[in-house]
């Protein structure tokens, strides 16, 4: 037999909690009680906390069982919603078993609005209120002041009032029950006899006296012809108080001068008026409200159009509607997109000019906006970053492609060479628009094998010729001017930031920003072999390694006035042989200062200055083949072998012509003009 314990109690932040059962019992359920407490430690003291028996025989080392049949030992403590060893046990923080609680609802506007109002007791049906006329009787003897406070003053019984009659508020089924309460409640008539007193020995001026009529069927009432309407109340009253003479509080009343009752009188004088029979209007039918069929939504059949087409239509009819936001290939309904702050913007803005270079939208979402790449909503942030600057157009330019999206602000310094300006740079790339195809084939070709000229080495730039916009990605918006690309160089281990400058109806496009890889590993002549890759945005770019070599190449020496200097280089990368500037194949360059701007604009000038410069003297013209004025054109500005060609064997002067026993060589004569 089991020795029961005496029961013991628990106080753990409130009222001391007693528990049934021997010492093991009582030592299991204060742990018990301990859980719920610490689960529930921030929950109201009533709040029910509920724990399943299986948790807490886990947390226990005992069985399920066992722990449902302790909550029944105590319950007051705990109580049990299911049974079983799936059964859920409930407590409160203080250690009370958990009581229902329902919520009010008597005062709600379901109770409040359509429950009807009961009818009051007061509102039946002929009830006339009778006033005694013991309101203008002699004052007494007391004192004035008491008289005035204390002395109820009732009305004069001549005012008979007649209450309308309400409508019934009781529910169906209701009618007996308040008929039965109304009949406990009936107040008898009251005998006044000649001493002020009733038979019950209240006073006689008690104001109000009530009969109720007898509740027997009564025959419906007659018509009886329109009587006038009867005075208001209050007229009524004024014109009795101003009839009756009222005594003055300065006037002795008569010795045994004694109201006389005059209930009576003015029931027999008064009569009764009768009710107008209710007149309740006849239902009038109301039509039924008009149906109307819903629009008929026209299904056009697509199968024979073509996806392009199909696509096209789509993104027209969607660009057009204000409730779609979208950003190139993305889109969702505009009050979906989180919204970004005047201060939100105005710290991307702040931080990327603190960068002082472009930043990709992963990056502002996660340094400026501070969601993490596990986020689930990173990727809406993202989304919502690129729609809402492409709006701030004054403050924010989209300078990336579709799947490395850069954000750039109109302060940024510019990328690459400063030597030239960029739009200086678009002028002389502007020959390319002739070459251009009508519709190009974005990233069309996997890699272009590229010969580094003179002028491209010494602003580190590329031209955006019809190769390389093959492999290069088109504009994500329709006014992008620019784009970064990222060019990763695995025989360094470097990676550049570029920029891609977008061809406009007036200039040529071209890539900046490759200064220190080509003078790091490049000689001008080199070759450069660029690789796309998954990422339209990050391309592979490498030199073809060689033996070392070492030759006098041309070089611009900036130190005091500018002049083409020939300097010992050693290099050892591939080259092309005819770009290589030597001072065996071009001598006549050393010491030359580069040609004056207004020359280098006009192309045929440049030509012949270039033809003087490093043509062989013959009689009064000069010759050259056309690899050494391809190589020493391409020195003072950007020049194509179509456009070389074009200005040799279009030239209307006569000053260029064309050697008859060698295609490849050129001869210039000098104007003597």
């Amino acid at each position: 037999m089991v020795n029961q314990a005496a029961p013991a109690a628990v106080v753990m932040n409130g009222p001391a909690v007693v528990m049934n059962g021997t010492e093991d019992e009582q030592e299991l359920g204060r742990n018990l009680l301990g859980m719920f407490q610490a689960h529930g430690r921030f929950m109201s003291a009533d709040k029910v906390i509920r724990l399943s028996a299986a948790s807490l025989a886990g947390a226990t080392k005992v069985s399920a069982g066992r722990v449902i049949e302790l909550a029944r030992m105590n319950p007051t403590v705990f109580a049990i919603e299911e049974t079983g060893d799936g059964g859920v046990i409930s407590t409160t923080r203080f250690g009370r078993s958990p009581i229902e609680q329902t919520a009010p609802t008597r005062h709600g506007f379901a109770e409040r609005l359509m429950v009807p109002v009961p009818r009051l007791a007061g509102q039946l049906r002929g009830e006339v209120i009778r006033l005694d006329t013991g309101w203008n009787a002699p004052i007494s003897d007391q004192s004035v002041a008491s008289q005035l406070f204390d002395v109820e003053r009732p009305l004069p019984a001549a005012i008979i009032v007649e209450r309308h009659v309400l409508p019934p508020t009781h529910l169906p089924g209701e009618e007996e029950e308040a008929d039965e309460q109304l009949d406990e409640a009936a107040l008898e008539p009251i005998d006044v006899d000649s001493t002020g007193a009733d038979e019950t020995g209240a006073p006689w001026n008690r104001p109000i006296v009530v009969e109720r009529p007898a509740a027997e069927a009564q025959p419906e009432p007659e018509p009886v012809e329109a009587q006038p309407a009867a005075p208001a109340y209050d007229d009524l009253a004024a014109q009795i108080i101003a009839d009756e003479q009222i005594p003055s509080f300065n006037e002795e009343p008569a010795v045994g001068a004694q109201p006389e009752p005059a209930v009576a009188e003015a029931e027999s004088d008064v009569e009764p008026v009768v009710a107008e029979p209710v007149v309740i209007p006849e239902p009038v039918a109301v039509p039924a409200p008009e149906v109307r069929r819903a629009p008929s939504i026209r299904v056009s059949d697509v199968s024979g159009v073509e996806d392009d087409a199909l696509a096209e239509a789509i993104v027209a009819r969607l660009s057009s509607d204000v409730r779609i936001a979208s950003f190139n290939d993305q889109w969702m309904t505009e009050d979906r997109v989180p919204r970004l702050s005047r201060g939100d913007l105005r710290r991307i803005k702040e931080y990327i000019q603190e960068q002082e270079q472009p930043l990709a939208d992963d990056v502002l979402v996660q340094d400026v906006l501070g969601v993490r790449t596990n986020s689930p909503d990173f990727d809406l942030m993202r989304f919502a970053i690129n729609f809402r600057l492409s709006r701030e157009h004054r403050d924010f330019d989209f300078v990336g492609t579709n799947e490395q999206r850069f954000w750039s602000t109109s302060t940024l310094p510019q990328i690459g060479t400063t030597r030239r300006k960029p739009n200086e740079l678009g002028t002389d790339y502007r020959f390319l628009l002739d070459a251009a195809p009508a519709e190009p084939a974005y990233r069309s070709i996997d890699s272009v094998l590229h010969v580094v000229t003179f002028f491209e080495y010494y602003h580190g730039l590329l031209p955006y010729d019809a190769e390389i916009q093959a492999l290069l990605p088109a504009p994500v918006l329709p006014d992008q001017r620019t784009a970064m690309l990222t060019f990763e160089t695995p025989q360094s281990y470097t990676t550049f930031l570029v920029e891609l400058r977008y061809p406009t109806p007036n200039r040529g496009g071209f890539i900046l920003g490759l200064d220190d890889f080509f003078s790091e590993n490049l000689i001008p002549g080199a070759l450069i072999q660029i690789q796309r890759t998954d990422n339209d945005g990050h391309y592979r770019v490498e030199f073809l390694p060689a033996t070392t070599q070492t030759a006098r190449l041309l070089e611009l020496d900036e130190r005091r006035s500018q002049r083409y200097v020939f300097h010992e280089v050693q290099y050892g990368c591939e080259v092309e042989d005819a770009m290589v500037l030597t001072e065996e194949r071009f001598p006549g360059l050393a010491n030359e200062r580069p040609v004056d701007e207004k020359v280098r604009r006009r192309p045929e000038a440049l030509v012949s200055a270039i033809f003087e410069r490093i043509g062989q003297k013959v009689g009064p013209g000069f010759s050259a083949s056309f690899d050494d004025l391809y190589a020493a054109v391409n020195i003072e500005r950007p020049f194509s072998e179509k456009l070389l060609r074009r200005v040799l064997d279009t030239d209307e002067t006569g000053a260029f012509a064309k050697d008859p026993d060698n295609a490849n060589v050129y001869s210039f004569v000098p104007s003597t003009t």
